[in-house]
């Protein structure tokens, strides 16, 4: 496996000197390859401060993470021995706001800051800037573009597109459809599964869309109140899960599902994904 958490837990402490406990005793792994994995839970419930620990950002308080073969814990920041650049090579955290990532005066700059610091020469960087700008469903042209002069979904594809040029093994995002419309959020998840099959690479996406969750994940991670409290399938969250405890709604399509299985009085052999199973589904019923 590429990451293991082994009894993680993380406290922030606030100005007025009480202490905020954002991680306890969280024990779970991912693999490098053939993950796709939606990581959900209300705001405040530690999604963020547990994916900064997936590539050493932050480092255990308690317990510890091996990230491909290296082992982090409290000790890690004295260990000099211990280079944590490499890991963040392999896990790539794309942050929810693109203006963390974004600084250089162009696209292509931007992009290639990655891979040179990587010790990639400046000639492949170039040619992995033009390579995944066409990933992330841009033009060339956005190359020469300055970042800052982009809209809000272009920004997150160009900050996308800089963590994928340094070929990371997984890719982690926090929160990259956030403040899109339905069509851009749809868009940028298609391209999320498509750089998946491609790459043949892990994702982890996190969400609060229930309707990402149940059309995309193959995997999901619920977090609560800084416990990891559901580790499973989407299907058996939605179907059996603790959601109203969690404070999770349905995915639009199982509450459309329910409503007609009422109505019509039936029920439903097989639990559709989206409108046109669903569709096939009543059609089957109605003969």
């Amino acid at each position: 496996m590429a990451i293991k958490f082994e009894q993680v837990s993380y406290s922030y402490k606030a100005m007025d000197g009480s202490v905020f406990s954002a991680l306890k005793d969280i024990s779970f792994d991912i693999e490098s390859k053939g993950e796709f994995i939606t990581l959900v839970g209300e705001t405040g419930s530690g999604k963020s401060t547990l994916v900064q620990h997936m590539n050493a950002l932050i480092q255990p308080q308690t317990g510890s993470i091996t990230i491909y073969g290296i082992k982090i814990d409290k000790t890690t920041k004295k260990n000099k021995k211990i280079k944590l650049n490499p890991l963040r090579q392999k896990v790539g955290l794309v942050f929810q706001f693109p203006e963390y990532q974004l600084f250089e005066e162009t696209v292509e700059k931007d992009i290639m800051f990655g891979p040179k610091n990587f010790g990639v020469s400046e000639a492949d960087a170039k040619e992995r800037a033009k390579t995944v700008i066409k990933m992330v469903g841009l033009d060339e042209s956005y190359l020469k573009r300055s970042p800052f002069n982009l809209s809000g979904g272009e920004k997150k594809r160009v900050s996308i597109a800089g963590i994928l040029a340094m070929e990371p093994d997984i890719l982690v995002l926090d929160e990259p459809t956030s403040g899109l419309d339905p069509k851009g959020r749809d868009n940028l998840l298609k391209l999320f599964k498509e750089i998946h099959k491609e790459v043949d690479n892990s994702v982890v996406i996190i969400t609060h869309d229930m309707n990402t969750v149940y059309k995309y994940a193959k995997r999901v991670l619920v977090m609560n109140s800084g416990e990891l409290v559901y580790d499973g399938s989407p299907e058996r969250l939605f179907f059996e899960g603790d959601l109203d405890k969690w404070n999770l709604d349905l995915p639009e399509i199982i509450e459309i599902t329910n409503k007609l299985q009422e109505k019509l009085n039936i029920k439903f052999d097989e639990k559709p994904k989206n409108v046109d199973q669903l569709f096939e589904l009543v059609k089957g019923a109605l003969r």
